[in-house]
């Protein structure tokens, strides 16, 4: 029994050997793949509440939502802050990382016609994004990755 306990101790020390951990860490984020990544979960959120939005003023003659509770959702996760707006005819859904550290895009916007976008653009829709130095740009979310 000793004899087996040495064995399995032994190859529980080899398994620490041979290639450095840094050799299986994985390759380090571009800007770009930051880019992408937090638009698509910036995206993921806004469409979800553009979509109940729809459903909502399908189901209310026409009528839009004038918040979140309209839509039987909450304001937080445990990592965005949600918000909608309602201004006339135009609603908007907003997103934004509620710890922005790190995130190449800090909070998101969109309208109604994101769903429009994603059905005729194969998914990919347009939003306005926000870096953490407060410029808007339009950034393309979506897709594959959705």
């Amino acid at each position: 029994m000793k004899g087996a306990l040495a064995v399995l101790a032994a190859l529980l020390l080899a398994c620490g050997k041979g290639e450095p951990a840094a050799a299986h860490a994985a390759a380090p984020r571009t800007a770009a793949d930051s880019a992408e990544m937090d638009a698509t979960v910036l995206g993921r959120e806004i469409y979800h509440l553009l979509d109940l939005a729809s459903d909502y003023r399908g189901s209310h003659r026409g009528r839009l939502p004038r918040s979140l509770r309209d839509l039987g959702t909450d304001s937080l996760t445990t990592d965005i802050a949600r918000r909608v707006n309602t201004s006339g005819p135009e609603f908007t859904a907003g997103a934004a990382f509620r710890e922005p550290t790190g995130h190449f895009w800090v909070a998101c916007t969109g309208e109604l016609k994101v769903l429009e976008d994603a059905v005729i653009g194969a998914g990919r829709y347009t939003l306005t994004c926000t870096s953490p130095s407060g410029d808007s740009h339009e950034v393309q979310a979506g897709g594959a990755l959705d």
